[in-house]
């Protein structure tokens, strides 16, 4: 495997400097000389901002109010000249010479122009002959007033019906497709892509057999293009800010709290008065208070660093595109090993098209992204931060305050900088303050993922003109690892004297650096993928538009610990058929094949059929001066998918181990086995049945678009094993069965207005999504009919409903019983749902949802002159959320949060806020209720970027064809009635990232055209 991963890339790498050598030698030996020329519409009308790139070279120009341009440029260059609304042309010396250097574009015809291709399944299409549900965003637009680094941060908040980063309608998450092939895009930059397409509807996914269940984006990185030679370099330094850092109370604070705590539960006082005011007001060394998120060990601000290159351009032989990038983030520790921790992501990608002959092309495509974290060793800092108490232990003690005759000091082996020795306790032996001073380096813990593709495209001409034979096959590889550097520390208990002088050390641990490095935690993720096509796509008179495609696909994914791959084969047929660019129709079905499913009931056929008229174009609406484009779109289609069934052989009996029994006095004893569900080999796909139906329109000269779509679907034949269907006694017979349904629907809407008045142009959008949904059928057995799950949305929560405290000994009497323990005044009163005299599990009824039914987006652009401001942000509406983790649901003896100020008491019964402390568990208070729950609707605003382009007179003196300086901001705001919740992270994540806080982030930046 190595050698040939080492092959392909030296093959990709060998292509693509052969195209770069190609593209320059031979303008190397040409003489210059002076074009003066100018370009013009067909009506001879001057067009103003064409861009020049002469071909082979870097020379680049571009035409003033009058059309025209000057370069000097090698004798005989050809010159591929580009203009909005305008189809981009290349002129060879004859052509412009003989024309006395007038260069002629054609006017592009909108939606069907050389700029107006879309990415779909398996191919492309002019954007006016798109039938299916597509959204399409330009990445390349994007960065020319956003310079936001990756992908997944740029996806927020853009695209019509897309919920998050991933989730297409709300109805779960859309696979990705990267060139061909399902693969992880988290580390994949923004300027890495061309396109991205959505594909929300089963007419426009299907072809990707079972993966098209929830939608799929396509995801495209770009090409070279020949005669156009490109080099963007762009460098970005800024800081992120820690938005919300948890608060914990003082060592004191604690103690007196949580004597209260053990009062409520009838025990005796845990911490003197004395020792509470020791631990207020006394030697911080003797009596710590410890707190993490302080600045003695994190900042609230981090720096990180940006850089970009991408190199582009190739002749009519051969094309290339390489991007190279160090995005470098340093760390909130400021102290051990922490003080030098950083995260470095390099990536490199290099595509290269080859055209052998104008019957064959081949391409090979090759990236690598490696991912490496440098730091401490396990620290679980963050853990720790959120519970270890203030007072447990003392983290640093000074060697100044040490007898300096003391045996356990003279012999140390390590120290802190020769001023501290490092803090301890019988129970608390290693922490995670000495972890990160010496406990050794993570040198580094690396992610490192390499892609490949190799395509080719046969023209098959000779036996029919527009048909064409495809080949792809991908290969994806994610390996992860850490190296470290362990070691192991001592420390140390003080014994401390009357004059806060320290008089006795008691030793836990020793100190060793072994020097051993040290490899664990290895996993991998393997991805091989291919297709064979064969294609065909005809136009005639300019009226008749016929495309089809037979496809064969398959696709395997296998993680560390699988014992065989997951895999998804089917085949695809494709038929589009377009009369005069008015009427259209796709039909588009696959053949999909899954090894999760007992033989003989391994396939199934997935039909879709979509259907658009261009109403604008008919006579009744053609002169129309206020409706430029409107097209009515209409979708079905049934996707049978193996996605929801989680390994193999779930249609065969599976038995399992159990108890053991014994004979012969006990001295004979034998496992034995018991069925933990029974064989259904009629077990079948799960199905999808959706139906879509839209328009897309630009109005009012083109300065209006809209687009918008209804739509439903049906998951059916969801498995499950229904327990309801057989007597209890049977449960470890009961099959795997195609039982459940879930539907969905929804509407969708995007809509941009955009003008331009001379030097001023704006453009805003907005899009929103509702979704809703309900279970259909479900296997479930309730007493109550308010508990039954059917009938509700799919993502209904379910607990108590809270009804204040209760305030004395009387309420408890008068109340139903709560079966969660015994209850005490200042515990969570519960409604009793059914009246029955308890409240337990069965009063459990709706009380909120989990995913919002209502999100949406919106944008600004502006620009005036060299000057532009963008603004982007999302939103949610309707979603509640937990306040979970024992920050906020403070039980027995943990560490206790601000959240507690407001407990009750008997002097705060009235006002108070929070439930009674408890030093013991208090399982009657944390349950799942309403009492807990928060709307976590809110709107934020996720990126703010200030531009300025430099003079163009300064870029031609530095031989620069553009450039622009620029200051931005990402995560800025938010604004949401519970905004401290949604920003605060608590965490226990065991390494560097999972619970450090999040962040807003600024940065400066700059970018450079070539």
């Amino acid at each position: 495997m190595k050698g040939f991963l080492k092959y392909i890339f030296s093959l990709g790498f060998s292509l693509f400097l052969f195209a770069l050598n190609g593209n320059s030698q031979d303008a190397g030996n040409k003489e210059y000389v002076i074009i003066n020329a100018k370009v013009v519409s067909e009506d001879n009308q001057a067009i103003q901002g064409a861009k020049v790139f002469v071909s082979e070279t870097l020379i680049y120009a571009v035409t003033d109010e009058n059309g025209i341009f000057t370069a000097s440029i090698p004798e005989r260059s050809k010159i591929y000249v580009e203009a909005d609304g305008f189809e981009p042309k290349m002129f060879t010396y004859q052509e412009y010479a003989n024309a006395d250097n007038i260069f002629h574009l054609e006017k592009s015809v909108s939606l069907f122009g050389n700029k107006d291709d879309v990415n779909i399944a398996f191919g492309k299409i002019k954007q006016g002959y798109l039938v299916g549900a597509v959204s399409v965003l330009s990445p390349v637009e994007i960065k020319e007033y956003d310079n936001d680094i990756l992908l997944t941060d740029a996806l927020i908040g853009r695209v019509v019906g897309l919920y998050g980063e991933s989730n297409i309608r709300g109805i779960g998450d859309a696979v990705y497709i990267v060139d061909g092939i399902q693969r992880d895009i988290s580390n994949i930059k923004l300027s890495e892509v061309e396109q991205v397409s959505y594909l929300k509807d089963a007419n426009s996914a299907i072809l990707y057999g079972s993966a098209a269940k929830n939608g799929v984006i396509l995801v495209t990185t770009k090409r070279g293009e020949a005669n156009k030679q490109i080099i963007n370099i762009s460098a970005n330094y800024g800081f992120s800010s820690s938005k919300e850092i948890p608060q914990y109370l003082s060592s004191a604070d604690y103690m007196v709290l949580y004597n209260e705590a053990r009062a409520n539960d009838g025990l005796a006082k845990q911490y003197g008065d004395a020792e509470i005011e020791n631990y207020r007001n006394g030697d911080k060394y003797r009596y710590p208070n410890v707190d993490y998120y302080s600045d003695e060990y994190i900042t609230t601000t981090r720096p990180f660093f940006n850089l970009e290159t991408e190199f582009s351009g190739g002749n009519d032989f051969a094309t290339y595109y390489t991007n190279a990038g160090w995005q470098r983030t340093n760390s909130h520790f400021i102290f051990g090993e922490g003080e030098n921790a950083h995260a470095d992501v390099f990536n490199i990608r290099g595509n290269v098209d080859i055209t052998f002959n104008p019957n064959i092309k081949s391409s090979v495509d090759a990236s690598i992204t490696l991912d490496q974290y440098y730091g401490p060793v396990n620290a679980n800092f963050w853990n720790a931060a959120a519970t270890n108490k203030p007072h447990e232990f003392t983290p640093l003690l000074p060697i100044d305050r040490i007898d300096p005759e003391n045996e356990l000091l003279l012999a140390r082996k390590n120290d802190i900088d020769g001023k501290y020795l490092l803090g301890g306790t019988q129970a608390i032996q290693t922490n995670s303050i000495a972890q990160i001073y010496s406990g050794g380096r993570m040198t580094p813990r690396s992610n490192r993922t390499f892609s490949f593709n190799q395509k080719n495209i046969f023209n098959l001409k000779s036996i029919a003109e527009g048909l064409s034979f495809h080949t792809s096959i991908s290969f994806d590889q994610f390996a992860t690892y850490s190296q470290a550097i362990n070691n192991s520390y001592s420390v140390y208990e003080p014994v401390w004297g009357d004059d806060d002088m320290i008089v006795d050390l008691v030793q836990y641990g020793l100190d060793e650096k072994t020097g051993t490095q040290e490899v664990g935690e290895a996993d991998y993720i393997r991805r091989i993928g291919g297709f064979a096509m064969f294609d065909y796509v005809q136009e005639f008179s300019d009226v008749h538009y016929i495309a089809g495609s037979l496809i064969g696909n398959i696709y395997t994914i296998k993680e560390g610990g699988d014992i065989q791959s997951n895999k998804n084969a089917n085949i695809g047929i494709r038929f589009n058929y377009a009369y005069d660019k008015k009427y259209m129709l796709d039909f588009s079905s696959a053949y999909v094949h899954s090894s999760k499913l007992a033989p003989g009931n391994r396939t199934a056929f997935s039909p879709s059929i979509g259907l658009a008229w261009v109403i604008s174009k008919e006579d009744f609406l053609k002169s129309s001066d206020k409706i430029d484009y409107l097209k009515l779109r209409f979708s079905a289609g049934i996707v049978n998918s193996d996605d929801q069934i989680d390994g193999f052989f779930y249609y065969d009996g599976r038995y399992i181990q159990s108890s053991s029994f014994r004979w012969y006095e006990g001295q004979w004893y034998q496992n034995s086995y018991i069925s933990e569900y029974e064989k259904n080999e009629n077990l079948s796909f799960e199905k999808q049945k959706s139906v879509n139906f839209g328009f897309e329109s630009l109005l009012f000269d083109k300065m209006l678009s809209v687009n918008a779509n209804v739509f439903w679907s049906s998951y059916s034949d969801q498995i499950d094993q229904p327990t309801t269907l057989y007597p209890s006694f049977y449960e470890d017979f009961i099959p795997y069965e195609n039982f459940g349904r879930t539907d969905y629907s929804g509407a969708e809407i995007g809509v941009t207005l955009q003008k331009q008045y001379k030097d001023f142009s704006f453009a805003i959008g907005a899009n929103a999504l509702y979704t809703n949904s309900e279970v259909k059928k479900l296997d479930e057995v309730y007493n109550n009919d308010y508990e039954y799950r059917v009938g509700k949305p799919e993502d209904a929560i379910f607990g108590l409903v809270s009804d204040g405290f209760f305030m004395d000994e009387a309420e408890i009497e008068s109340h139903a019983i709560q079966a969660f323990g015994n209850v005490q005044p200042g515990d969570i009163r519960y409604i009793d749902q059914n009246n029955d005299g308890i409240v337990d599990s069965e009063d459990m009824i709706e009380i909120g949802r989990s995913q919002s039914p209502i999100s949406y987006g919106l944008h600004l652009k502006l620009k005036y002159k060299s000057f532009t401001l963008f603004a982007l942000g999302n939103g949610r509406i309707g979603a509640d959320s937990y306040k979970n983790g024992n920050y906020y649901r403070v039980d027995g003896d943990d560490k206790y949060s601000v959240e507690v100020l407001n407990r009750w008491t008997e002097e705060t019964k009235t006002t108070a806020t929070y439930p009674r402390l408890s030093s013991i568990s208090n399982s009657n208070n944390f349950r799942n209720s309403t009492f807990w729950m928060y709307s976590s609707n809110y709107f934020t605003i996720d990126r703010v970027q200030l531009s300025y382009n430099l003079p163009e007179k300064l870029n031609r003196t530095l031989r620069m064809k553009n450039s622009c300086i620029y200051v931005d901001g990402t995560d800025v705001l938010r604004f949401s009635k519970n905004k401290k919740i949604q920003d605060l992270n608590v965490g226990s994540y065991p390494d560097y990232d999972g619970g450090q806080p999040y962040y807003m982030s600024f940065s400066v930046g700059v970018k450079v055209m070539f």
